[in-house]
């Protein structure tokens, strides 16, 4: 399972990807921080990462699989707030967890705060891939050209 949140669809362009190279079934995790815009939204942001809980999602799966994706966006160098959410709500343990991070620049410490995020939750922590995105939304056929690679790559 492809379990993702997006704000802008960038993460759903990602996911959907993701699902193109997998064909694992696709779940998208809903928050009302969508709605919320402008520095109301900066705030609300920078708080669910700041703290330990995240943001919270609407819309828990009921059954999580042996082997999961996570995919979402990095906010102000760490994961998004609902999606940390999740990792934090959601029993991870015994399963093994990969994540699909989507940024403007994703960068090392990026990856290593999603492990740290994630070995909290007592999951076997698998590949963390970060796909750069620009201000416009890409193009999937790109994505996916580029996460197949990456993917190839760790598999070697």
């Amino acid at each position: 399972m492809i379990i993702y949140y997006t704000r802008t669809q960038k993460s759903k362009i990602a996911a959907e990807a993701l699902h193109d190279i997998t064909g694992l079934p696709l779940y998208a995790l809903d928050s009302d921080i969508h709605e919320v815009k402008g520095i109301r939204f900066a705030w609300r942001a920078v708080r669910s990462i700041i703290g330990s809980k995240g943001y919270p999602v609407k819309n828990m799966p009921k059954a999580i699989p042996s082997e999961v994706y996570l995919c979402g966006p990095i906010w102000v160098g760490e994961i998004a707030g609902p999606l940390k959410y999740f990792i934090n709500q959601a029993d991870l343990s015994g399963k093994k967890v990969h994540m699909l991070l989507t940024g403007i620049q994703p960068t090392e410490q990026n990856r290593e705060s999603a492990r740290k995020c994630l070995g909290k939750s007592g999951c076997q922590i698998g590949e963390i891939y970060l796909i750069a995105t620009q201000k416009e939304l890409p193009e999937k056929e790109v994505i996916t050209e580029h996460l197949r690679e990456m993917m190839e790559e760790a598999n070697a």
